[in-house]
């Protein structure tokens, strides 16, 4: 299960990746050996080193906002949310207006707790993203990112709406369908608290014996299961959900319990 701390880092790495350069800024973004050494270092988690040799790819190039990310990624993963701040507010003013440093500025405030003011960046950076346009199954990273960030500036209905028009696609696999679904119900249900909600977690319980209707009936109400189990007798089946799906569990009628008993 990945905490909240690794939601965060994760969410800033799937945005920039779906970041692409202008024919200008080409130059900006070829990698270093400063980089190429850092990254390494970062996978040893050896993160001093990595930061100093982050901090001299920037010296090279302070224009290069992929290594001012991971770079700011390395303090994240430190706690060390003023440093990785003061990172970004370093950044060159003309890059300030672009829409990964509203996202980043978003991030760091929401891991902070400040949520209010996370919804407000989220909502710049979703002003200045364009809408994905859904071609074929390497468009649907882009979509769910997108999706994402309607949710997570205050639109959920045009996302959850935005992924059922989508599941209407007739080229989409089996498992293009479960991947749209499964981001479709964890929008469906966002309660606001951001991205702590997309962690999977086990905060309830249910005991069935007919694992596979029970399922089909989750599904079918847009309800995410976070794990399963045998039961203590083996003649039943335990099933574990988060607890943003209560409320669709109750109207189901489903008999629910916390998950130690």
């Amino acid at each position: 299960m990945k905490t909240y701390k690794q939601i965060i880092v994760l969410s800033l790495i799937a945005f920039m990746a779906s970041c692409k350069p202008s024919n200008s800024e080409s130059n900006h973004w070829s990698m270093s050996e400063f980089e190429k050494d850092a990254d390494e270092c970062r996978l040893r988690e050896e993160y001093e080193k990595a930061k100093g040799l982050y901090f001299k790819a920037i010296q090279q190039d302070e224009r290069n906002f992929r290594v001012r990310h991971k770079l700011i990624g390395a303090y994240v993963e430190q706690d060390s949310l003023d440093k990785a701040m003061c990172i970004l507010d370093k950044m060159p003013q003309e890059q300030k207006n672009e829409a990964f440093y509203f996202r980043l500025k978003a991030g760091l405030l929401e891991y902070s707790g400040q949520k209010e003011k996370a919804v407000k960046y989220y909502k710049k950076t979703l002003d200045l993203t364009d809408e994905p346009k859904v071609g074929n199954e390497a468009d649907l990273f882009l979509l769910i990112d997108y999706a994402m960030l309607e949710t997570m500036a205050g639109q959920k209905s045009k996302a959850v709406h935005r992924l059922n028009e989508t599941l209407k696609l007739n080229w989409l696999t089996d498992d293009n369908k479960r991947y749209i679904e499964d981001f479709r119900n964890e929008f469906e249900f966002y309660q606001g608290i951001g991205s702590q909600e997309f962690e999977r977690r086990e905060d309830i319980l249910i005991v069935t014996t007919n694992p596979d209707s029970l399922e089909l009936i989750l599904k079918e109400n847009h309800i995410n299961i976070s794990g399963s189990s045998n039961g203590s007798r083996g003649d039943t089946t335990e099933l574990y959900l988060s607890e943003k799906f209560r409320k669709g569990l109750e109207q189901l009628n489903i008999k629910m319990y916390p998950k130690k008993r």
